[in-house]
């Protein structure tokens, strides 16, 4: 049986906050009987268990350490007969239904561009002709000049470099990222993204699940998927909050 689509949401609990339960009801209100997967990343707080499985969303004890990556594959191995899916951090609120992006294979909630060095970001304007050269790069994207993010640092380059050598794809020079690994997606996608390995690429610490981030953007990119098809847009160009969403900070390691 297929079905429509699921919210995978990878979930730390500790108490501090309510974050899991403001998107989980934020889901619920502007979706209708929506399928909904929490995988919890061995929280010292379980309590919040039961309070979810209550309204009806599925909690997958998976204690996972290996971030959204880690999530994002226990839920879709686990359920994997799903039209759409919905990829998404356990700190985001909905503030309507993103049925219209369920019509392309795949949508970015925030991308940025990206080179493959280790330095600061620079800004470039758009010329004519360096529009011309990476015109997939801006199909959607009408700011008038790029900020451009390299790795962080040279251990999150050197990392991905590896792990990509698991998969078919490869380290381009530039590309867009995608922000919070967060998108929504075909079932396809995922599918075609087992077949080249890229789920035996998962992160163990915060700098390597930063760099999934890049891994994410190269192997979409790759694939022919376009991330400045957005729900928010350019990562430094656009608010957090905004009239269909909104991404919620805390300090986590």
């Amino acid at each position: 049986m297929i079905n429509d689509r699921l919210f995978v949401l990878p979930c730390y609990f500790d108490g501090s906050n309510n974050a899991i339960f403001e998107s989980t009801n934020s889901i619920l209100k502007y979706y209708k009987n929506p399928s909904i997967v929490v995988i919890d990343s061995d929280s010292p707080d379980k309590t919040y268990f039961k309070k979810l499985k209550s309204k009806s969303i599925e909690v997958i004890n998976a204690k996972n350490r290996n971030y959204e990556a880690g999530a994002y594959w226990i839920g879709y191995n686990e359920y994997n007969n799903f039209n759409n899916y919905y990829f998404i951090h356990d700190s985001v609120k909905f503030k309507k239904e993103l049925l219209y992006f369920e019509k392309f294979n795949f949508s970015s909630f925030r991308y940025f561009y990206t080179h493959s060095s280790i330095r600061k970001g620079y800004t470039l304007e758009k010329r004519k002709d360096f529009k011309a050269k990476l015109k997939n790069f801006f199909k959607k994207d009408s700011e008038k000049t790029i900020f451009f993010k390299g790795f962080d640092n040279f251990e999150q380059q050197k990392w991905s470099i590896l792990e990509l050598k698991k998969t078919n794809y490869f380290l381009p020079k530039i590309w867009l990222s995608l922000f919070g690994s967060m998108f929504i997606c075909k079932n396809k996608v995922m599918r075609k993204l087992k077949e080249k390995n890229f789920n035996k690429i998962l992160p163990t610490n915060k700098n390597q699940s930063m760099s999934m981030e890049r891994l994410f953007g190269i192997v979409l990119q790759q694939e022919g998927y376009d991330l400045s098809n957005s729900v928010q847009g350019d990562h430094f160009y656009s608010e957090m909050n905004t009239h269909n969403f909104e991404k919620i900070f805390f300090n986590r390691g």
